[in-house]
Order: structure tokens, then C-alpha cells, then sequence
């Protein structure tokens, strides 16, 4: 049954409508198989402008649908459709425009981009902009039909889907195909790294560092990155082998498999291994990376000398560039020289991600229940008894302090993955620690449930299936960022589900 709106909410009505069109749904479609399939297949400049091209249908009346939520939460009444619609229009073009025509703005957007959903690259390229007016034009058409909607909003089933897998899309829609380190060169005393997916350095992002410190991104296509392109040609580019200056000793190169770096005390009549990834060691770094077709070798090297001696800097393809400090220390820096790249893909043995008693998703089911009742509370409260509202109240209360204690212990007991949990608990080890959270999750879950029962099935069912939702979203989404931002996109879904009103 189709959930109509009182007048009150007619915004958050007509922009729902906007969200759940068959042309917003089929436009979200072509954004995620274009990011995610065709751009690892072909990577072109037609995948990049069909991206942008769905981008702009997509996010407009996922704007709307925030700023009229946000109005009916505030108990805001000036908001209509029609400027609702209008400011979506206007922000979403206004920041495409800004990030296309201004190199620092793409910079910083791929930062935001590449901490949300992992490395991504948003390119300032000024062509792009050919796509905007249709887009636009196409987008406020649809919205014009959204205002005459006479208040009724979709079902709740489609909010609830569609309203986390289009902030997903928007977040996460820079995925190409693999790039790596392919180009490494010191120019003066500057470190010079160019990632692409070929040896060809005119399709290269640039990254520069004076003395190899304090990295600055030049994307591809723009006329700095053409500029440092043709200056480390000039220069002879990637080399497999480099020595020291001035007596060429010691020499280094590019090991003849794998990732690893050799090398020669005697001009390069004799060679021995430096630095290298075991092979089986490589095997299952591959593994990690979760990604098919890989190149993991070490292409070239080059030489920084400095103060205290030299560095070497080694371009490893799809695991980023190495580096061997003046006291002969390997690193691997993996891609941190790019903007929001922070972590390094781990060797074996090399501590990872946190290991949890129970699954962080599972621990935070009671919690987005909870959640998701106090930020419907009011409208939830008028519909119910008192004598029901009371009872519900006091199981949530209840269930508060006890989730609390879930979450809190879950997150003590959490160690580097490769650790045992509870190895510091005697006897039992990792028993008690399961245990503990294992049951203060599961009477939380039941407290919470219950209370959401007590405002009738329909609230109760709705706000379970938002929990689970924040449960698979925290389980299955890799990066935390983007896993919080789909959670509160699934808590939103739920809000909405619930506060607005049965036919």
C-alpha cells in the first residue's frame, strides 16, 4: 500500500517521488554497472562522461530528499517542492561545475571520495561540462512532475532500498580501472611518481614530493601533468636500474620477477637481492588487494641523494612504490602519496584491520533500532496509547545502558587482526569475551525490539528491518566511512518509512 503524505510533508513526498522514478532507479543503474563493470573494461572517455551524465540525474533528488527531511525535522514549514527541487538543482550543478573548472576542488574531492570508498581520482576536466545542461534540463523536467504528485509518497519498501544504495552510488561512483605506480624519477630533488595503467606517461596522474616528503597530486589531462610528463621524458623516464653519484656505486634495479629490488657493489658485474616480497608472501598479498588481473612487479627505480647519504624509491605497478631509507630500511608506502590514502595493504604477519568478539554490524543492530525510534518518537508517540508509550519507553531505556555496554566491550576486547582475542583472559581466552558480548547484544536486541512492538507491527517491522539493514551495511561495506555514511542512510530510510502516515 502506497503511503500518502499530510500537507505538512509534502516536500519530503514530492522528493521521494523524484527519488523513486523509474528514470532516477534506471539512471542509478547505469552509474553503478558504468563505475563499477564498463569502466574496468573499456576506461575510455565515454564511460567517464556517462558517469557524469547519470552522477548528475542521480544526485539531484538525492539532495532533495535531504533538505526536506531536514526542514520536517526542524519543524521548518517554508520549504516547497518547487524550491526544494530548485536548490538540489542549483547545488548539485554549481558543485559539478566548481569541481570540473578548478584543479584544487577536484584534488579535495578526491580526497572526501577516496576516504569514503577507498583510492579515487576526480578529474578537473573542463569538457566535461557538455554533459550538464542535459543532465540538468532532464533532472528538472522530472522534478516539475514530482510537484504535482499531490503529496504521495512510495512505498516504504522502495525508500528504504533506494535511499542507501543512491548515497552508495554518489559516494563510491570514481572506481576506474586499476591504476598503479608506473613511472618513478627524481628531478632535481624532487620525487617524481606517475601512476597509470601503462607505461605511457602522457596518461598519468602525477605525484610530487621536494626531498620525497609532503606529496602534491597533478591529475591526468591537464596541462601541469603534460608539462611534468614531457619533462620526464626528457629526462629519459622510468629506469629498471640507477646508481649513485658520482662514484655509480652501489647500483640498484628492478628485480627480474616479482616485487623486489637488487643490488651491485661492484658496477653491476655482480647483483644480490636488497629487497623482495617472498613469493608466497606475494600470493597472498594479492589476495588482499581483492582484485582481479593485478600487476605486482617493480618496474623502475630511481635515486634521491640527500643529506645523510641516499634514498632509493622503487615503482611496484599496483602496490605503489617502496622506499629504502639512508640506513638501507625498506618501506613499503604503498599509495599514501596520493590525497586520503593513509593505509598500506598489508604483508602476512603485518598487523590489519581489527578483529572483534562479534561483528561490529551485529553489536549495532539494538542501537540503530533505538535510533531510529528516538528520531521518530514524535510522531510514533501521538499515534500510540499511553499505557503502550509508557511500556515502550521503558524498554528502551532499558536496552540503552545495556547496548552501550555491547558496543563499549566489543570495541575493548577488539585486537589487530592476526591476534587472538582474550589471549590475556585466563583459562577461557577468547570464550569470555564472546560471551560477554555475544549476551549483552542479544538482551539489548530483545529490549529493543520489544519496545519498538509496543507502537504496533508496522513500527516494529519497519524499525527491525532498519536495524538488520545497518547490520549488513557495517558487514559487508569494506571501508567504516562509507559502511557509517550507508547506516544512517538506512537509519534515515527507516525514520522517513515510519513517520510518514498509512493511506
Amino acid at each position: 500500500m502506497a503511503l500518502p503524505d499530510v500537507p505538512a510533508a509534502r516536500p519530503t513526498a514530492a522528493a521521494l517521488a523524484w527519488l523513486t522514478h523509474w528514470s532516477t532507479c534506471a539512471a542509478l543503474v547505469v552509474l553503478v554497472v558504468n563505475d563499477h563493470v564498463a569502466k574496468a573494461a573499456f576506461g575510455t572517455w565515454w564511460t567517464g562522461k556517462l558517469s557524469d551524465l547519470a552522477w548528475l540525474v542521480v544526485a539531484p533528488p538525492l539532495v532533495a530528499t535531504a533538505l526536506a527531511g531536514a526542514a520536517h525535522v526542524a519543524g521548518y514549514r517554508g520549504l516547497t517542492a518547487r524550491v526544494g527541487s530548485g536548490v538540489a538543482l542549483a547545488v548539485t550543478g554549481a558543485a559539478f561545475v566548481v569541481v570540473k573548472t578548478n584543479a584544487a576542488a577536484a584534488e579535495a574531492a578526491s580526497s572526501v571520495l577516496s576516504s569514503l570508498a577507498g583510492p579515487s581520482v576526480v578529474l578537473a576536466d573542463r569538457w566535461d561540462l557538455v554533459v550538464l545542461p542535459v543532465a540538468l534540463t532532464f533532472a528538472y523536467a522530472r522534478a516539475r512532475v514530482s510537484w504535482t504528485s499531490r503529496g504521495v509518497a512510495p512505498r516504504a519498501a522502495l525508500v528504504m532500498v533506494l535511499l542507501p544504495a543512491t548515497v552508495l552510488a554518489t559516494a563510491a561512483t570514481s572506481a576506474t580501472h586499476r591504476v598503479g605506480a608506473q613511472q618513478v624519477v627524481v628531478v632535481g630533488d624532487v620525487v617524481v611518481v606517475g601512476d597509470s595503467d601503462s607505461s605511457d606517461p602522457a596518461s598519468a596522474s602525477w605525484y610530487l614530493a621536494v626531498d620525497g616528503r609532503d606529496w602534491r597530486a597533478v591529475y591526468a589531462y591537464t596541462d601541469e601533468a603534460t608539462l611534468v610528463a614531457t619533462t620526464v621524458q626528457r629526462m629519459g623516464g622510468t629506469v629498471a636500474s640507477a646508481c649513485v653519484a658520482p662514484d655509480d656505486t652501489p647500483c640498484f634495479r628492478a628485480a627480474d620477477h616479482g616485487l623486489g629490488v637488487d643490488r651491485s657493489d661492484d658496477g653491476g658485474r655482480s647483483w644480490q637481492e636488497d629487497w623482495a616480497v617472498p613469493d608466497g608472501a606475494l600470493d597472498e598479498l594479492e589476495r588482499r588487494y581483492e582484485a582481479s588481473g593485478l600487476f605486482l612487479r617493480t618496474v623502475g627505480v630511481t635515486i634521491l641523494p640527500t643529506a645523510d647519504g641516499f634514498r632509493v624509491y622503487a615503482a611496484n605497478g599496483d602496490d605503489g612504490v617502496a622506499v629504502r631509507a639512508e640506513d638501507g630500511t625498506w618501506t613499503r608506502i604503498g599509495f599514501t602519496y596520493r590525497p586520503g590514502t593513509e593505509l598500506v595493504v598489508p604483508l602476512p604477519g603485518e598487523p590489519t584491520t581489527l578483529d572483534h568478539p562479534v561483528p561490529v554490524g551485529i553489536v549495532l543492530f539494538s542501537p540503530a533500532i533505538l535510533l531510529t525510534l528516538a528520531l521518530s518518537s514524535r510522531r510514533v508517540v501521538s499515534r500510540s496509547s499511553s499505557a503502550r508509550s509508557a511500556t515502550g519507553l521503558g524498554l528502551a531505556l532499558g536496552a540503552v545502558p545495556v547496548s552501550a555496554l555491547a558496543v563499549l566491550a566489543n570495541q575493548g576486547w577488539a585486537v589487530v587482526s592476526g591476534q587472538e582475542i582474550g589471549a590475556d583472559v585466563f583459562v577461557v581466552g577468547a570464550l569470555l569475551p564472546i560471551a560477554v558480548v555475544a549476551s549483552l547484544t542479544a538482551v539489548s536486541a530483545a529490549l529493543a525490539v520489544a519496545s519498538a512492538g509496543t507502537q504496533g507491527p508496522r513500527v516494529g517491522w519497519l524499525a527491525v528491518l532498519t536495524g538488520t539493514g545497518v547490520a549488513v551495511a557495517m558487514t559487508v561495506v569494506p571501508a567504516p566511512v562509507l559502511g557509517g555514511l550507508a547506516s544512517a542512510a538506512v537509519v534515515a530510510g527507516g525514520v522517513v518509512a515510519i513517520t510518514v502516515p498509512r493511506r
